[in-house]
């Protein structure tokens, strides 16, 4: 429950823009199945190469060169939204951090949301179902959703980086 009031302020937050940093915007390569929306990056948000160096779009951009990154330690509530085109039947992500293997999420919640914007829990993620950087979840059950989210629970004294997220579809 603590979880959910955290992320519930944190989206609060960025709906009204005045989170410093924290929301890069609607980020979509030409092509892309889904859109980076947001992210929450605490004080990691007021560091200032956050918004000139790292961007939500370089987490989907085909390029293991590039990433995302908190710019900062991992801290409990940082979180990544991911708004989908339209509503789909969805069984998973995988996170890549390859290239940094230690910047992988160690323990994190996995929220979709459908049409009704009513968030429902279907994963929970540990260090256990990350492989060589490679972090795969995969959900009990499909979900149809529009929206999914990817809350940290648990910090670190590493950076949380993305170089490239999948959305596994069902449909």
């Amino acid at each position: 429950m603590q979880a959910v009031r955290i992320i519930a302020a944190a989206l609060a937050v960025i709906s009204l823009g005045a989170f410093a940093g924290g929301c890069r915007g609607q980020e979509k390569k030409p092509g892309a199945d889904f859109i980076l929306v947001a992210d929450s990056l605490g004080e990691a948000a007021m560091h200032p190469d956050a918004l000139k160096s790292d961007s939500l779009a370089l987490a989907h951009d085909g390029n293991m060169a590039t990433r995302w990154s908190s710019l900062g330690n991992m801290e409990p509530g940082y979180f990544v939204e991911i708004d989908l085109p339209r509503e789909r039947q969805v069984t998973g992500l995988v996170l890549n951090t390859s290239p940094t293997p230690m910047d992988f999420p160690r323990e994190f919640i996995v929220e979709t949301a459908g049409a009704d914007n009513e968030w429902v829990e279907v994963a929970r993620g540990t260090k256990k179902t990350t492989l060589k950087g490679i972090t795969t979840v995969k959900f009990a059950k499909p979900y149809r959703c529009r929206k999914i989210l990817v809350t940290l629970t648990k910090g670190m004294p590493y950076w949380w980086s993305i170089y490239e997220l999948e959305v596994k579809y069902g449909d």
